[in-house]
């Protein structure tokens, strides 16, 4: 039996990048199995230290996901593993949008969607127990070494239908009382700043009976809160609309109360009904910014006026309506800066992220600071982390209008003004229930990024 090892490559400090454990293991080992037959593979995902894993399990390969803020544990995952003598395959989003990043530790590198590819690559595996590049070739979205360069292969058809795929094997991962799920693949809009529409090709669904067939599994173990990480949850009404009278028909809307996420333009009152009726209580937008001209820059048709209608119909309908913005553009000045600020003083949002605006690779954002040197091919990836809070010293900034220290000071007003939303918002949010183990994951996280520095400065000194 052939053991195989999934590491998801995060911040093991970041309480954000391990709220919920990732999906893709499960689709992935659903859909080989599916594809093989059961009881040629013992599939495990990394909880724990993978020094400790690697000599328990003793894995003929090791699998690891990265997005690019976390590309440089994968290198070192990857390190590890070869150390051992496992064989290590790498995926994500990352890999697929840069592959010349393929370290000598990893031997192949799966390219866009994975369950096809991967599935291909266990068959040769099982044929001939190591992956022969005469064998590699004749697989679709790879990219591998061969002698002292890089080979790629010819992109992998997505599957026609999501429906295709089996329902993910979530007992490899364990389940939450809050978790999450996809209902579809892609998005249909391009805002700037987004490396996940530039992975996907174009937009996909699964079914609403699908759907709806993994909500019921989820209740099944105790799940009573449930987000929709889907880039867009709302873009095919009609689909939504089956989905909830699915919900509805089945009770589900009372065992269990869902997140989701919208833009702007696309909530109507219609939408908004139809999320109460199958108890959305949560929606999530990315407004990313209450300034006309910059908000164009970043999401292109949509305006301010979009984004406080859509926050109005939410609270009307007495939904929580929660937003994201970004500053930073890189001629945006201060005062277009607190245009943002101010509209979210005066609006009835709820929760508020605010990130800085990064570039990630794949994106228009990416080309531009690359056209300044601000970024490479073999750059420091952690210097990409969407965080700014945890690194604002290091962290790049493609503003031209202000320095680092006016960026730090704005963020920081910013940061503030979120403080004070979540505190008010909190208490009559669903995601109350979470607070017991998201303080204390936060607790641990910025005592053990406070030691972190001292133990840099110590080492500096």
């Amino acid at each position: 039996m052939i053991r195989i090892l999934f590491v998801n490559a995060a911040d093991q400090l970041s309480e954000a990048e391990n709220r919920f454990r990732p999906l893709w293991p499960a689709y992935l080992s659903a859909y080989a199995e599916k594809m093989m037959g059961l009881g040629k593979f013992e599939f495990k995902y990394l909880t724990v230290s993978l020094e400790g894993e690697l000599k328990r399990f003793d894995p003929h390969l090791v699998c690891i996901s990265a997005v690019s803020q976390n590309f440089n544990y994968a290198i070192r995952y990857a390190s590890l593993a070869k150390k051992h003598g496992a064989m290590v395959i790498v995926g994500g989003i990352h890999i697929t949008l840069i592959p010349q990043s393929l370290d000598s530790n990893m031997d192949i590198g799966v390219l866009g969607e994975g369950e096809q590819t991967f599935a291909e690559l266990l068959h040769v595996y099982l044929k001939h127990r190591g992956f022969p590049i005469e064998f590699l070739q004749g697989v679709k979205g790879l990219v591998y070494h061969v002698s002292d360069r890089l080979a790629t292969t010819p992109p992998q058809p997505m599957l026609p239908s999501l429906d295709d795929l089996p329902q993910p094997t979530r007992s490899l991962i364990g389940y939450q009382r809050h978790d999450y799920m996809f209902t579809s693949r892609g998005c249909p809009y391009r805002c700037v700043f987004c490396a996940s529409c530039r992975f996907w090709d174009r937009v996909r669904y699964h079914c609403a009976s699908y759907v709806v067939e993994q909500i019921g599994e989820l209740i099944d173990h105790g799940v009573n809160l449930i987000t929709f990480y889907d880039d867009l949850f709302v873009s095919n009404r009609a689909r939504l609309k089956e989905i909830a009278d699915l919900v509805v028909a089945r009770g589900y809307h009372k065992k269990v109360r869902f997140h989701c996420s919208s833009r702007a333009n696309l909530v109507s009152p219609e939408v908004v009904e139809t999320l109460k009726r199958m108890n959305v209580t949560s929606v999530g937008m990315g407004l990313e910014s209450g300034c006309e001209r910059i908000l164009r820059y970043l999401k292109g048709s949509v305006s301010v006026e979009d984004n406080r209608r859509a926050i109005n119909l939410l609270k009307d309908a007495r939904l929580e309506a929660n937003a994201s913005f970004v500053i930073g553009v890189p001629d945006e000045t201060e005062q277009e800066m607190m245009e943002t600020y101010h509209f979210i003083q005066s609006s009835r949002i709820d929760f508020i992220a605010v990130y800085v605006l990064t570039p990630l690779p794949g994106t228009p954002v990416w080309d531009y600071a690359l056209s300044r040197s601000l970024v490479s091919d073999n750059m420091d990836w952690g210097l990409l982390n969407v965080n700014f809070e945890a690194h604002p010293e290091s962290a790049i900034i493609i503003s031209e209008k202000l320095s680092r220290g006016d960026i730090i000071r704005i963020y920081r007003k910013f940061r503030r003004l979120r403080l004070y939303r979540i505190m008010r918002a909190l208490p009559q949010s669903s995601l109350l229930q979470d607070m017991p183990k998201t303080l204390l994951r936060l607790v641990v996280e910025k005592t053990a990024r406070a030691f972190r520095k001292v133990q840099n400065g110590i080492s500096l000194s």
